[in-house]
């Protein structure tokens, strides 16, 4: 049907030009058949290339379309994507405040027990020295109060000597004698 179609419009295609032509009376008969031969070698080949062209031509621009189509569902995929992709961005951009802020927040707080770490340790350890200095000052004072009682009993004892030499005479001093060498030999005899 498309076939017979095609014939009758390149005929009368010939047909109109022939008229054409034969109008002017310009040209020979010779010249209008030659037209005429011409033209319809002309149509004989349009109509061998469109039936032998055709099929393939018909399935090239079938498949032209059939890939420009893949191409936009795969574009429009693609689009998809990259918009859940965006949301997705964009939804993490907008939690980044918050989490620097809890990150800061937690920092904070860790900066804070540190510093209260810190103050409780200076704290025992200003305690600890308190305690130590305390107690060297206990033992200073107590190696002196016996360096002073030393002192003391040294100067009581040169004093003493001095009285004994000034306040004792002859006869005391045998006397005193008398009395050692006696409990000398009441030890010795014990034994």
């Amino acid at each position: 049907m498309k076939k017979a179609l095609l014939i009758l419009l390149a005929l009368a295609l010939v047909m109109t030009a022939g008229a054409a032509f034969g109008a002017e009376g310009g040209y020979s008969d010779a010249q209008k058949k030659d037209l005429i031969y011409r033209l319809m070698n002309f149509a004989v080949f349009f109509g061998v290339l469109v039936y032998f062209v055709r099929k393939p031509l018909a399935k090239f621009f079938r498949d032209r379309r059939e890939g420009i189509a893949r191409s936009l569902d795969y574009l429009e995929t693609q689009a998809r994507n990259l918009k859940e992709q965006n949301a997705i961005l964009e939804k993490e951009i907008a939690n980044i405040a918050s989490e620097r802020d809890s990150i800061i927040a937690q920092y904070k707080s860790m900066g804070q027990k540190e510093a209260e770490r810190l103050i409780a340790e200076a704290k025992t350890a200003s305690e600890n020295i308190v305690k130590k200095t305390q107690a060297a000052m206990d033992l200073e004072m107590k190696a002196a109060r016996q360096t002073l009682m030393l002192e003391i009993v040294r100067l009581s004892t040169q004093a003493a000597e001095e009285l004994l030499r000034n306040n004792i005479n002859d006869d005391d001093r045998k006397r005193l004698s008398n009395e050692f060498m006696e409990q000398v030999k009441n030890l010795k005899s014990l034994n």
